[in-house]
């Protein structure tokens, strides 16, 4: 064995010594197969509407201070299919968010509150009647607009995904009208919609028959129409 070569045995087991030191030190390699960090979703800012606070006058008071939401976000694209494949708590069903257990809060809270825009197809579209989010208020401005968007356009809505309008958000939207949205209905024009994701767990009885789950998006606060090759916010221009 040359001269040369011991001397570059030498150098490698030094260098080998070194890392098992460093090693036991404590100084490990960088991991990178820690999952992406998740931005923290902002906290719902409901100002209420009209004298009636954000939280209502009854019920369950965190759902409605959810669903009486007026901040904006920068909407995600997300596949209607994502939306109706997402899963939820059993134990939640018909039950105030007041008497859920941490474990069902959390696996909620993984996806509620997700800023996302969806496309598809109204096959429906209803003015609620009074109830605790708007304070039971009886004139039409106080009456939510249960909206049924679907994948393919018609009348089945046993996969859609309900998405309704508030009324302090359509306060701010004045160019919104139901009879255009009965006419987006009928006319099956594809439309796009955003808004904050959220679980109303109160109407499992619909599952299989006027809805495909119990993930809406609501408030809603954007709606798009496709029209002459692009998308347009809705208004009396843009509603073929």
């Amino acid at each position: 064995m040359t001269v040369l070569t011991v001397a570059l045995l030498f150098v490698v087991q030094r260098l080998s010594e070194r890392r098992v030191v460093q090693s036991s030190a404590g100084v490990t390699p960088a991991r990178t197969d820690r999952p992406p960090t998740t931005p923290r979703r902002p906290v719902p800012e409901s100002p209420g509407f009209a004298g009636c606070p954000g939280d209502g006058d009854g019920g369950d008071r965190e759902l409605n201070r959810f669903k009486n939401r007026v901040d904006t976000a920068a909407w995600v694209p997300t596949p209607f299919a994502t939306i109706l494949d997402l899963g939820w708590p059993p134990a939640i069903v018909r039950r105030s968010r007041a008497t859920w257990s941490r474990s069902a809060a959390r696996r909620v809270a993984s996806s509620e509150g997700r800023a996302v825009v969806v496309e598809g197809y109204f096959v429906g579209a209803k003015v609620e009647g009074p109830e605790s989010t708007n304070c039971h208020g009886a004139e039409s401005k106080f009456r939510d607009w249960h909206l049924w968007l679907a994948s393919s356009p018609g009348k089945d809505r046993r996969r859609s995904i309900v998405v309704e309008t508030t009324p302090v958000i359509r306060a701010r939207h004045p160019e919104w009208k139901i009879g255009d949205i009965h006419r987006l209905v009928r006319d099956s024009t594809r439309v796009r919609v955003s808004g904050w994701l959220l679980l109303d767990p109160e109407h499992p009885d619909q599952l299989g028959k006027t809805r495909g789950t119990l993930w809406e998006i609501h408030p809603v606060m954007r709606i798009e129409v496709w029209t002459e090759g692009r998308w347009r916010e809705i208004s009396r221009d843009s509603v073929p």
